[in-house]
């Protein structure tokens, strides 16, 4: 399973924390695994975030540890760090990089020192840390345990808020970035809801129509909407102003486990129980959505993003007439569509095809991808 992907401030990498007990970087244009894993966690490594400038990454897994690599050597800084009882299931940094929150399923949130390594407090919570989140000013920092979301301030440990905000497991929390006027949280409740950071009181109505527990929530850098992964098998964007759907649910295979959006906005990363990660292409949803777009769409608009990598296999599609892989440079052998054979490349789609390939030559594993293509 993919648990969790993350882009890097430049929009053309994603980093993926998987059951392999390894992370793995991926550049987006040319589809290959940059180097090689970073390796170090004895068990699955559950969550990663990378720091502000770029030049570290943190990840938590369930060996109960926290490690810091340099992006660049893939070595390690500091680690694996040993303070938590229980799995680690998030990981941020401060908006300085000079913090990082890692929470746990020991019902704690630890704050370490990135440039020694050292713990600098423990908060306690009343209940398994899902979720943990700085404020944009890193004056605050938020997390979902159990029921509730707990706020503290950084400086002092300070506790700000303590809000009954769900029914179930709250899975995911982040704060607004205009400010952090707001936090938003994503629930086992199948429920996303907004609060005012500052008293803690619910702000409109919660977004409804996933039909499972959601497990992770990520908001797009300019704050107008958000993006939800669910075990219902969908990711789904939403408007932070009206709390409605946007666009149709976007459908997997399998339970969604994880989401990103890039810093402009317009591509969406998610991964899963499929192991694989999938990137769309949410610029025209969004357009259309806000009254700028139009039902056919404009051949100078279309996107040619691959769609999925299986991190497992180490696959990824890169273009719409070959893939690559470890092993070597292969060409598709047969293309069908819903297990239907065709006569050519389906590539330009509307609104969402898997397109399976496979080559009898050189696999026979058969990978599958979703397209979202403007054409």
């Amino acid at each position: 399973m993919v648990e969790e992907v993350a882009f890097f401030y430049d929009g053309r990498r994603i980093v993926t924390a998987s059951q392999d007990e390894t992370l793995q970087i991926w550049d987006l244009k040319s589809g290959a695994m940059l180097g090689d894993s970073f390796k170090g966690h004895r068990d699955y490594v559950y969550c990663v975030a990378i720091s502000p400038d770029e030049r570290r990454i943190a990840s938590g897994g369930y060996d109960n540890t926290v490690i810091i690599w340099d992006t660049e050597s893939k070595q390690k800084v500091f680690g694996p760090l040993v303070k938590h009882t229980g799995d680690v299931n998030s990981v941020c940094f401060s908006p300085d990089g000079k913090k990082l929150a890692s929470g746990s399923n020991d019902c704690s949130v630890v704050l370490w020192d990135t440039e020694t390594g050292v713990a600098l407090t423990t908060l306690e919570g009343g209940g398994w840390s899902w979720s943990v989140a700085f404020s944009p000013d890193g004056l605050k920092l938020a997390s979902g345990f159990s029921k509730t979301i707990r706020v503290w301030r950084t400086d002092n440990a300070e506790i700000l808020l303590d809000i009954d905000a769900h029914q179930d497991f709250v899975r995911s929390v982040v704060w607004s970035p205009d400010g952090g006027q707001q936090l938003v949280s994503a629930s086992d409740d199948k429920t996303v809801k907004f609060w005012d950071a500052v008293t803690g009181d619910q702000i409109g109505q919660p977004c409804i129509g996933h039909t499972d527990a959601i497990n992770s929530l990520s908001i797009s850098p300019n704050g107008s909407f958000i993006a939800t992964a669910s075990e219902d098998s969908t990711v789904r964007l939403w408007s932070v102003e009206t709390h409605q759907q946007i666009g149709q649910p976007l459908e997997r295979p399998a339970t969604v486990q994880c989401t990103a959006i890039s810093r402009n906005g317009k591509m969406l990363a998610s991964g899963g129980l499929d192991r694989e990660v999938s990137l769309w292409s949410i610029e025209d949803i969004l357009k259309r959505q806000d009254g700028q777009g139009k039902d056919g769409l404009d051949k100078a608009q279309q996107e040619y993003y691959f769609g999925s990598v299986s991190i497992q296999s180490v696959f990824f599609f890169v273009a719409p007439h070959s893939l690559h892989s470890s092993t070597g440079y292969v060409r598709p052998h047969s293309i069908s569509y819903q297990g239907r054979r065709v006569s050519r490349c389906p590539w330009r789609v509307r609104g969402g095809m898997e397109v399976h390939l496979s080559n009898k030559s050189r696999t026979d594993r058969c990978l599958s991808a979703i397209f979202l293509c403007e054409y």
